[in-house]
């Protein structure tokens, strides 16, 4: 068995063992505080420590891990081997810099935590973060350091067995407004038509009537989605907003026939999860009681979630949902911009820096969301397609997990979206060439 020597035992560090030696390498480990003891140890043993003990695998710690305390700390970013790495140290250290600290970083979401300016959702921005102001945002920086010392452990001790992984892939959709014109009641619909005349936008007015006859509504994909997903054997969750209606959550009502009958219809060949409204994170009780509506209309039990607008503050939007028996969240990814949020494509268990313990509260990281190329960065659809395919490139190397968003009216044949549509099928095309 690995033995590690650590100087005093710390709930940060057993979180970050377990995250890579439990969960990642499939590698039983005990820790120990005894010198005596770590020196007697016949086999593989990690020194965790500030200094070389033996011949051990010495990975010189910085104090970061030992502490109980969020505060702004300066952590410079320095190439290592073309990487960039953060609590670099000398050369003594086997693996030149702390790894176990660097990925707590990054894993944790540090940051976060600290005092920010939010913007106008009240989210931490992609600017702000360590990783895209260092250029290592769109690449998942903690596995790449993983799969280094894994491959610096199976050089010095041969004898150790690693737990395969592969390359994955989980496409999302999230189901903000089910349809362009369905489902509206008629308060919702002569709004919209006043609307439409007052930006001379009267196709809309014409569609609008028309859906009133049964007309296949243009946001209606989801039998091209079912098609594609089974033929593909895809693995996808849509996530429901059934939040009530606000300025920020326009679905069509949980009451409808047509959201029952929609919902029940794509929990028979995907999973769902809840999409809990643009307040849920700020105003406690809703993320319970809109998991309960989606429970009842689907009779399941509903364990995954994402947060509208990916808008959510830590601890608390996770504790929230934990207390709510949702136990999987899709929410780990900035709005504006794709990449590694928490330099990593692959699942975590969250760790609540606030009360220094770990949790049973799994992470799903999202590497990109077509909203981001579409709204904020306006990038062409050739291009974000580009961008995308990188990702699929880099998440393939590290054999990580490739999460996307879309939501239905972006890959449909609406307007602009048909771009977009193609986008998310070229997208589908590659990875299926990949699995």
């Amino acid at each position: 068995m690995l033995l590690i020597y650590l100087p005093v035992v710390a709930s940060r560090c057993k979180y970050i063992f377990d995250l890579i030696f439990k969960h990642e390498f499939g590698i039983r480990y005990s820790t120990t505080t005894d010198i005596k003891i770590f020196e007697a140890h016949q086999q593989e043993k990690i020194n965790y420590s500030y200094e070389r003990i033996a011949e051990e695998i010495f990975i010189k710690s910085s104090a970061f891990l030992f502490s109980k305390t969020i505060e702004k700390i300066n952590i410079p970013v320095e190439k290592k081997n073309e990487t960039n790495v953060l609590f670099s140290n000398d050369s003594s250290c086997d693996i030149g810099f702390d790894i176990f600290a660097a990925i707590f970083y990054m894993v944790s979401r540090y940051e976060e935590y600290l005092p920010f300016v939010p913007d106008k959702h009240g989210r931490f921005k992609a600017s702000d973060s360590l990783a895209y102001q260092n250029n290592f945002l769109q690449y998942p920086i903690v596995d790449i350091w993983i799969k280094h010392f894994k491959n610096k452990l199976a050089e010095k001790f041969p004898s150790l067995k690693f737990r395969s992984s592969s390359f994955n892939s989980v496409f999302t959709y999230d189901i903000d407004i089910a349809y362009a014109f369905r489902g509206r009641n008629i308060y919702r619909l002569t709004g919209a038509i006043i609307k439409d005349i007052l930006k001379l936008k009267f196709k809309n007015i014409f569609n609008r009537l028309h859906s009133l006859s049964n007309k296949k509504d243009p946001w209606d994909v989801y039998d091209y989605l079912k098609e594609i997903i089974v033929r593909n054997k895809l693995n996808s969750i849509f996530f429901f907003l059934l939040g009530d209606y606000s300025r920020h959550d326009k679905n069509i009502s949980y009451h409808h026939p047509l959201m029952i009958k929609l919902i029940r219809k794509i929990s028979t060949f995907s999973y769902i999860g809840i999409h809990p409204s643009y307040k849920s994170s700020t105003t406690p009780g809703k993320i319970l009681s809109e998991k309960i509506r989606l429970e009842k209309i689907s009779n399941k039990q509903i364990t995954k979630s994402r947060q509208h607008y990916l808008k959510f503050n830590l601890p608390d939007t996770y504790n929230q949902l934990a207390a709510a028996g949702i136990m999987q969240d899709y929410s780990m990814g900035f709005a504006e911009m794709p990449g590694f949020r928490a330099g990593t494509c692959k699942p975590f268990y969250f760790y609540d820096l606030r009360n220094e313990r770990s949790t049973l509260f799994k992470v799903f990281p999202i590497t990109c969301m077509e909203t981001s190329f579409l709204y904020y960065s306006k990038c062409k659809p050739a291009e974000s397609l580009d961008i995308i395919l990188a990702l699929i490139n880099e998440v393939k190397k590290v054999e990580g997990t490739f999460i996307s968003i879309w939501h239905n009216n972006t890959v449909s044949d609406d307007g602009i979206y048909k771009e977009w549509k193609w986008v998310h099928d070229e997208m589908i095309k590659k990875i299926s060439e990949i699995l």
